[in-house]
């Protein structure tokens, strides 16, 4: 990892918990970046398997590994936020991994930028080891769904100014982060290139998420007590297989 000043400092984070069989992926999709003016943290929930050997082999690509009990997800996330020093964050999970040019194309964007825009890209989405789709959310849609977590890069100076995950949230609060920021005014833009790589199967996809994202978006006063209250009966009818779409 390089240390240049005339190009932004990004902050990585990756949290972790028996992860043996992904996140060697993870971390060389990190470390074998084009752009590599970067510190790598670590956060590892205690894991109980071949995770913390496979931390140990690259031991010395990465910056930061805590490996200790958390409180969720996000709280090992805020726990990695809080050791952050870069000018630029991004977080992907250990089931996911980036496009090895990532960070040198949102570097061009945020040396083209006022300094205080959030970047998101598009995502390829597989299932089952495959590749399925490319997800191309725009940051328009957020007071209806968030965009792809994976891909996006938040200066640091909007965490400090607006906070960090709400830990109230269990599985939606990278929503909750995004739509408050939304919500206040901050900057998007969409790189039109992927950046990222998101595997099927994780807690995000989840039947409570739907439950979650509608409470998120009723606190945001994206929606009515009503509204929220026949989301939630179409969604137990779907599962019941009661109403069809």
């Amino acid at each position: 990892m390089s240390d240049n000043q005339n190009s932004p400092l990004f902050s990585i984070i990756t949290v972790c918990r028996n992860s043996e069989k992904t996140i060697e992926r993870t971390i060389q999709s990190v470390t074998g970046q084009t752009f590599q003016n970067f510190e790598y943290i670590i956060i590892d929930g205690a894991s109980k398997d071949g995770t913390l050997d496979i931390l140990k082999k690259y031991r010395k690509d990465i910056t930061t590994v805590i490996s200790e009990p958390d409180e969720g997800i996000y709280h090992a996330m805020n726990k990695g936020l809080s050791l952050a020093r870069g000018m630029l964050v991004g977080i992907i999970n250990s089931d996911d991994w980036y496009e090895l040019n990532a960070l040198q194309l949102v570097a061009q964007e945020y040396e083209a930028s006022d300094r205080n825009t959030i970047f998101h890209g598009l995502c390829k989405y597989h299932v089952n080891g495959k590749e399925d789709k490319i997800l191309s959310y725009h940051h328009d849609v957020l007071p209806f769904i968030n965009i792809s977590h994976p891909t996006t890069f938040i200066p640091s100076r909007i965490y400090l100014e607006y906070g960090y995950f709400n830990t109230d949230y269990r599985i939606a609060a990278d929503y909750d982060l995004l739509l408050r920021f939304f919500k206040k005014g901050v900057r998007f833009k969409r790189i039109e290139r992927v950046l990222a790589n998101f595997s099927s199967g994780g807690v995000s996809e989840s039947k409570n998420t739907k439950y979650e994202v509608l409470q998120i978006r009723y606190k945001h006063g994206l929606l009515s007590s009503g509204k929220k209250l026949l989301h939630i009966l179409r969604y137990r009818f779907k599962d019941l297989n009661i109403l069809r779409y």
